[in-house]
């Protein structure tokens, strides 16, 4: 990987002069599958870029069940616990798969923030993109059938339901790997069973073209 290609390209960074900063403290790493990058309520200290790989972001709820908070799987995403720098991280961070990240000290990045207008613009798009699939996903949550937001996951994560275990896309989209019962006369189907669903409806529609 060429880092500086890779600042300039997948973080939207045009400025030279900025991107030659960042080059001066950007590391590239090498992460194993199932390591924890940030552990819920530690400070990060390293804004993470994902080169490759895939990781996501859960937390522990009052039961002590863990809870699929996002995913991160495409080039250029950072992985952050938090919206605000500097603060202490509300989810934790794992990968999922082998992942090669891009490592900047956040001691470097705040200073630049402050002088670089183009530093600051590229880190507000990407809060704003986060809130936007966040507040997507919730009402999702709340106004969707669990085939729906089967369906939702497929189109907005092309590829990563074969790249992750079913427990945790289960848990990202309020759902259970088995069957949980919602009242006494209403089962919620498996995520395999959706899984199986969504593909005799693909075929279905081959045949029909």
């Amino acid at each position: 990987m060429h880092k500086e290609l890779f600042l300039g390209k997948w973080l939207n960074l045009s400025e030279q002069s900025v991107v030659l900063e960042l080059l001066k403290e950007a590391q590239t790493i090498h992460v194993k599958r199932n390591s924890l990058l940030v552990e819920a309520g530690e400070i990060q200290q390293q804004v993470l870029v994902l080169v490759r790989g895939v990781a996501r972001g859960f937390l522990l709820d009052a039961d002590g069940r863990d809870i699929t908070d996002c995913f991160v799987y495409r080039q250029g995403e950072l992985l952050m616990g938090c919206n605000a720098l500097g603060t202490p991280s509300l989810i934790s961070l794992e990968t999922m798969r082998d992942c090669e990240l891009l490592s900047i000290p956040l001691s470097k990045i705040l200073p630049l923030m402050d002088e670089n207008p183009t530093l600051l613009k590229c880190y507000i798009q990407f809060l704003l993109k986060g809130l936007e699939r966040h507040w997507e996903g919730k009402m999702l949550m709340y106004r969707c059938s669990a085939m729906e937001r089967y369906q939702w996951f497929l189109k907005m994560y092309p590829g990563l339901i074969d790249l992750v275990r079913n427990k945790h896309v289960a848990s990202f989209l309020g759902m259970t790997p088995g069957y949980h019962t919602l009242n006494n006369n209403y089962k919620q189907p498996t995520l395999s069973k959706l899984k199986d669903i969504s593909s005799k409806i693909f075929y279905l529609q081959r045949v029909q073209q």
